[in-house]
């Protein structure tokens, strides 16, 4: 009864040559979501993730989220400075402004 045993699901390992791949790419997402979703948290955030991708043997894929990062956080901001300045120009369907006095 001591065979061999029957065949189960195998487990996925990371792989050890890269430690910091899955955070550079995680700094990656993060610049890219700091384009449209609160930029002054996801751009930082994607530096970090990025430098620790770095650190942890990930070069390339780690330079990248940080840049991802940074223009992630400017970009954002500008873009959310041109929407908050041209919000207060569209006129409200009743003719009025819409900025309230």
């Amino acid at each position: 009864m001591n065979g061999p045993s029957p065949p189960g699901p195998t487990q996925r390992t990371p792989n050890p040559g890269r430690p910091g791949r899955v955070w550079a790419i995680a700094g990656i997402v993060s610049g890219v979501l700091a384009l449209g979703i609160l930029p002054i948290l996801f751009g930082p955030l994607g530096v970090v993730l990025g430098i620790v991708g770095y650190v942890k043997g990930s070069r390339r894929t780690g330079v990248a989220a940080i840049v991802a990062g940074v223009l992630g956080l400017v970009l954002g901001i500008i873009l959310t400075a041109f929407l908050l300045s041209i919000s207060g120009q569209v006129s409200t369907p009743f003719g009025g402004s819409s900025v309230y006095r």
